[in-house]
């Protein structure tokens, strides 16, 4: 009788644990134009202050800000912020580190 070994890898552990579910960001069902106003007046400002409602009531808020930061996003509402509000948070940084 001949026997043979079969030797398996072992990967350690098996988690029978789902992975937690990735948070849903709330711009997803919205239309995307609502963070891209067109202009810095009247209907504009009103348009980034909904855009800026629908950041404040999503989990990701902030590291959607910072990933826009990253990127360098210059158009746009990104993590709550309008295009002159990043601007000015990346000079205040800026100057943070210069000190």
């Amino acid at each position: 009788m001949n026997r043979s070994i079969v030797r398996t890898p072992y990967y350690g552990a098996v988690s029978t644990d789902a992975p937690a579910p990735r948070p849903r960001p709330a711009c997803a069902d919205e239309d995307p134009e609502l963070f891209f106003p067109i202009g810095d007046t009247g209907p504009a400002l009103l348009q980034v202050e909904e855009a800026k409602a629908v950041c404040r009531r999503c989990p990701l808020m902030e590291s959607c800000l910072q990933g826009a930061l990253e990127r360098g996003e210059t158009a746009g509402v990104w993590g709550g912020l309008s295009e002159p509000e990043r601007r000015s948070l990346k000079r205040r940084a800026a100057r943070n580190r210069a000190a």
